[in-house]
């Protein structure tokens, strides 16, 4: 039997990496792995992919590899000893492929491209003791996305704190035709178990200071503050309670938007991709949608999440090889093509370089929300947002978070009454130490 499991186990990963393309020994050829694979930003990609590529005289393969089979198809790479020979990847890939030794310094890539032209908290997010490990690409900053209209006929201001937005949000829950149920809940709290539980639920807890390490000393810091988490979590049961569809347990990311768009809530917590959603399927939203920074629980907001993408180059090919990735990745950031790039986000995706942004802030997609793109363009100059797992730079506790599920389970289990916020915290944090022995931190 064990002769057996071993078989099927080398012949299932010889199919995985027939099926996928890994880098080979071709020094002209360069192969390319990106965690995008919507149609309308992996046609930019390759598109500009093409340009560069017929511009060096060189070969590339673009491989779309989703999110979700990231880490399991990085990890028969690494056994095969085949990485692609650059990614363009999350904080999360980025880290993984750090802390496994298989990138290279990116110093001389920025420095090339213009350090001064990037927005200085993107590359705080790929550095660690002073050297660059990829070239950020565009971010994402979390806000809540929210009906005007609605606020306007409720005579609500935007919330400064978690009390007034919890009350905003039981103000709109409203019951359209008086049957007695609600048809418009005031905001969505969406706890699909990957990913997005855990996402939803960092944005309050940056807002209230408590990390998983602790940004000035790296140190692992949320058994240190279990406390407080759990007054977080308490809080945000409460207001899935009060003002959440109680299908929201398992929304991920397309529940969570449609609900917004459809008109079945009135404020979400989202990156922008809520706009871009609208303007497809609901042309007639777009203009009652804006968004505001979650306060913190008394309007100190200490950070928020956010994540990006980064080119990252092999640190396993020839020194002629790795000196190739990194010249067509440099060729990849002039102005056009960066914002280009994050305009193929539907949205808002913002570019790293001031320059791009220029360009990106007038596209005529983007341009009829100026407030809301200035807003959140300041948030990335002058706040702090973090990646979690991520607060002390690059780590790969983030991939754990996201390849793994127990904070979905956690909070899902309070939201049901199953456990209580205390008890979900207590199990949060033992499930953090147990990952911070696989990864050795």
């Amino acid at each position: 039997m064990k002769k057996l499991i071993a078989l099927v186990l080398a012949l299932t990963m010889i199919l995985t990496l027939g099926a996928v393309g890994y880098a080979d020994d071709n020094e002209n050829k360069l192969v390319i792995w990106t965690n995008l694979t919507a149609d309308s930003q992996t046609a930019v990609l390759q598109k500009q992919f093409d340009e560069v590529a017929k511009e060096m005289g060189v070969e590339i393969e673009m491989v779309t590899v989703a999110f979700d089979d990231m880490y399991t198809k990085l990890a028969a790479a690494m056994e095969s000893g085949d990485t692609p020979d650059i990614m363009h990847t999350t904080e999360g890939g980025s880290a993984y492929l750090y802390t496994q030794g298989l990138i290279s310094p990116m110093d001389d890539v920025i420095d090339a491209i213009g350090r001064d032209d990037f927005v200085e908290s993107y590359l705080r997010s790929i550095t660690v003791d002073d050297v660059a490990w990829g070239v950020p690409d565009w971010a994402l900053h979390t806000s809540v996305w929210y009906r005007k209209d609605l606020f306007a006929e409720k005579g609500l201001e935007i919330p400064t704190n978690w009390q007034e937005l919890e009350a905003a949000a039981e103000a709109l829950n409203t019951d359209s035709d008086g049957d007695g149920n609600i048809d418009v809940y005031g905001f969505a709290v969406p706890m699909a178990a990957v990913q997005l539980a855990a996402q939803s639920y960092y944005e309050f807890l940056f807002t209230s200071g408590v990390y998983t390490f602790d940004p000035a000393t790296g140190e692992y810091n949320f058994g240190n503050e279990k406390e407080k988490a759990a007054h977080v979590l308490d809080y945000m049961i409460d207001l899935y309670k009060k003002a959440s569809p109680p299908s929201s347990t398992e929304w991920s990311w397309s529940e969570n938007r449609n609900a917004l768009v459809e008109g079945s809530v009135a404020m979400v917590l989202d990156m922008g991709a809520v706009i871009g959603l609208a303007q497809t399927n609901n042309p007639d939203m777009v203009e009652n949608l804006g968004c505001f920074d979650l306060p913190g629980e008394n309007g100190d907001k200490q950070a928020s999440f956010g994540g990006g993408y980064y080119f990252v180059a092999s640190s396993q090919a020839s020194e002629e090889k790795i000196a190739l990735a990194k010249e067509f990745i440099t060729k990849l950031y002039t102005p056009e093509k960066a914002a280009e790039r994050a305009l193929s986000r539907p949205m808002f995706a913002y570019p790293s370089l001031y320059s791009a942004f220029e360009l990106y802030k007038n596209d005529p997609a983007v341009a009829q929300f100026p407030d809301e793109i200035d807003s959140i363009f300041d948030a990335f100059e002058h706040n702090t947002w973090y990646r979690y797992g991520m607060e002390a730079g690059l780590s790969q506790m983030a991939s754990q978070i996201e390849a793994t599920t127990f904070f979905g389970e956690a909070i899902q289990g309070v939201a049901l009454g199953m456990q209580t916020s205390e008890q979900a915290v207590d199990y949060i944090d033992s499930q953090l130490q147990v990952q911070l022995d696989v990864i050795g931190q």
